[in-house]
């Protein structure tokens, strides 16, 4: 839903209130990443990728806040100081740094 019609990444992705909600890798494989973010969420078909080089070099801030369910779960604010990111041209660039990843072709063939 936040793919645009060139298929790059909207930046209305990275603004949310309480914080842009995502995993780390916590040293898996990408295609583990992806595979768990899809089967949590079956709705979508692929994800969007960024580091945390990525993310510092928008001035922005990643978080890591796991929970029981979640050890990956990670978030991106603003700032130390602010969660909400306000600035349109900060969402941009995050946007800009983003790359959408999909789950590869043999793995969605083979669980048919």
């Amino acid at each position: 839903m936040w793919i645009e019609d060139d298929d790059s990444v909207s930046s209305a992705a990275f603004k949310d209130s309480g914080g842009i909600s995502v995993d780390r890798d916590g040293g898996r494989d990408e295609q583990k990443c992806i595979d768990r973010m899809l089967n949590a969420l079956p709705q979508i078909v692929g994800v969007c990728r960024l580091t945390c080089g990525d993310v510092e070099a928008c001035d922005a801030k990643p978080v890591y806040r796991p929970f029981a369910e979640n050890p990956y779960h990670s978030e991106i604010h603003d700032s130390a100081e602010q969660i909400k990111i306000k600035s349109k041209s900060k969402a941009k660039k995050l946007a800009n740094k983003s790359q959408i990843v999909y789950r590869k072709e043999d793995k969605l063939t083979s669980s048919i």
